[in-house]
């Protein structure tokens, strides 16, 4: 539990995080930009809110990727912290659960913000649409899974790699390619499109090989009010569940038998 209020206190205080942090200060622009939409005020600023937050937690994500493991290997913090009775586990599972509980934190303070926002819309112009605030709520907690797990795959590279760079646009290509495989997989069965075996079987390699963060992606049914389905929702947390696990096993393996010398 050290290293986990140690990671809290050192991210609270980092001038990283407090750059990032400032982005919140747009949803007070979310009912401005949502007043051009004319009739769909409410939906915009749904939409809204859950891509600011979507890009603040992405951000959070990639400096969280940096700023813990390779920052502590790179100003030789791990050295000191290890230097104590902490297994190597430990301390990996404390950095990652402490900045996992800043995900959070963000997530719920937007999530407050954004109820604010949708309710200024809604008051200039009434939808037709109601709203449902238990699948926006749903939306974002969803979006801080689809991120916590991104920053355990930050965490893998960040424990692989020794090099500043590998960790951001690895998860970056991580994320770019988790976002839109479930869309070339849809194009490529459904669509019943032209393409060669061997592309095909490198589409379904990858698409149980990289993380489909679009099962996460819950804006349709928070915008235009839809039934969530239950069953894709606890298909999606027990995805999340046993992908995590994988990830942080691998990490916690590698970082055991890395060389910190």
């Amino acid at each position: 539990m050290s290293i986990f209020y140690f990671t809290i206190r050192s991210t609270l205080k980092d001038r990283g995080f407090i750059i990032i942090l400032f982005f919140v200060l747009l949803y007070a622009f979310i009912p401005v930009f949502s007043y051009f939409s004319m009739r769909q005020l409410q939906e915009i600023a749904i939409t809204l809110s859950l891509s600011l937050n979507s890009f603040i937690l992405l951000l959070l994500s990639l400096f969280g990727a940096i700023s813990t493991i390779w920052k502590d290997i790179e100003k030789r913090h791990a050295y000191t912290i290890l230097s104590y009775p902490i297994a190597r586990w430990n301390y990996l599972l404390g950095r990652y659960l402490g900045f996992v509980f800043i995900l959070l934190i963000i997530t719920l303070l937007d999530f407050t913000l954004s109820v604010v926002c949708i309710k200024i819309c809604s008051s200039i112009y009434k939808s037709e649409l109601p709203i449902l605030w238990g699948n926006i709520f749903a939306a974002f907690i969803f979006c801080f899974l689809k991120y916590s797990l991104l920053l355990g795959i930050g965490f893998l590279f960040a424990c692989v790699s020794t090099s500043f760079f590998t960790p951001i646009f690895s998860t970056i290509t991580i994320f770019i390619a988790g976002n839109s495989i479930q869309g070339i997989v849809d194009y490529i069965t459904k669509q019943k499109a032209e393409v060669s075996i061997f592309i095909k079987t490198v589409v379904k390699i990858l698409y149980y090989v990289v993380p489909n963060f679009s099962a996460f992606d819950l804006t349709a049914y928070a915008s235009y009010s839809l039934p969530l389905d239950i069953k894709s929702i606890m298909f999606s947390i027990a995805y999340f569940i046993l992908y995590l696990g994988i990830i942080i096993t691998l990490s916690i393996i590698v970082f055991s038998t890395r060389d910190l010398n």
